[in-house]
């Protein structure tokens, strides 16, 4: 019987542990998108889990905030073969970063671009972390299809804005064609809400019509929800997780709750 249980134990260390991947997606700016990639990757981090956060945005908004000066590589480099990933690596409090890089736009803009860069990149360092998070671009090109064919989850933030639903649908019809070409089990966990208040009867409309169109997608808007709050600006000002810059505030609380809903969703 010890002997067995020596056989299983050995065979289970053999068993390669790959990360669940999540992009943070939507084809606009300012919808909250980088602060809900960094807030998810800390909060996960502050949770004991091994997290890589990477900011596929040329803009290099969670690269600043995570407070990245001049890496010797960036994202830009791993997805040119110029380095491996474990070359790239920043180690932050809470998370690993591969940093974004402003050539990022080439990649974006080039024609023919290979839409499995970023799986095979990310194939010889999934085993070490839990979670890899990844801040898309604000744009539907080369780098959100490749973030989203090598994402086993899509999350969707929103603002309860007019335009939401039109920005939903052009992001359903990217995340269909992905399906359709590479990534079958592609699965959208839900839409959150970011600057949500339902003290306001637009919102509450606006959220009522999200929700409908949520069906449409086959998911459905998180419970949790994202309160406004000026400790978001802040912190990032400051360069500091939000977690530890204001622990308190309304839109850390949420997000702290929005990881458990999030972890729960996908049996964590």
């Amino acid at each position: 019987m010890l002997q067995l249980f020596k056989t299983i134990k050995n065979r289970l260390k053999e068993v390669v542990y790959m990360a669940i991947t999540i992009s943070i997606a939507l084809q606009k700016g300012g919808v909250g998108k980088s602060t809900t990639a960094q807030a998810l990757a800390s909060t996960l981090g502050f949770k004991h889990k091994k997290v890589l956060l990477i900011d596929m945005d040329s803009q290099g908004n969670v690269t600043y905030s995570s407070g990245a000066d001049d890496p010797a590589h960036t994202i830009f480099d791993v997805l040119g073969e110029d380095c491996g990933a474990d070359e790239a690596l920043i180690h932050c409090k809470y998370y690993d970063l591969l940093a974004a890089d402003t050539y990022l736009t080439n990649i974006e803009m080039s024609e023919n671009v290979e839409p499995t860069l970023l799986k095979n990149a990310l194939e010889p360092i999934k085993g070490n972390y839990d979670f890899i998070i990844i801040d898309t671009p604000p744009a539907l090109g080369n780098l959100s299809f490749n973030s989203l064919v090598a994402s086993d989850y899509v999350v969707i933030p929103a603002e309860p804005r007019p335009f939401a639903l039109q920005g939903l649908g052009k992001l359903h019809d990217t995340i269909e064609s992905v399906r359709n070409a590479l990534n079958p089990s592609l699965k959208v966990l839900g839409i959150l809400l970011i600057k949500y208040s339902n003290r306001t009867v637009l919102n509450r409309d606006i959220k009522t019509m999200i929700e409908e169109y949520a069906e449409q997608m086959q998911t459905v808007v998180f419970n949790t929800s994202i309160r406004e709050g000026i400790a978001v600006a802040e912190a990032q000002t400051v360069r500091e997780p939000l977690i530890d810059y204001a622990k308190n505030s309304k839109p850390n609380i949420d997000y702290k709750a929005f990881t458990t809903e999030l972890l729960q969703k996908i049996g964590e």
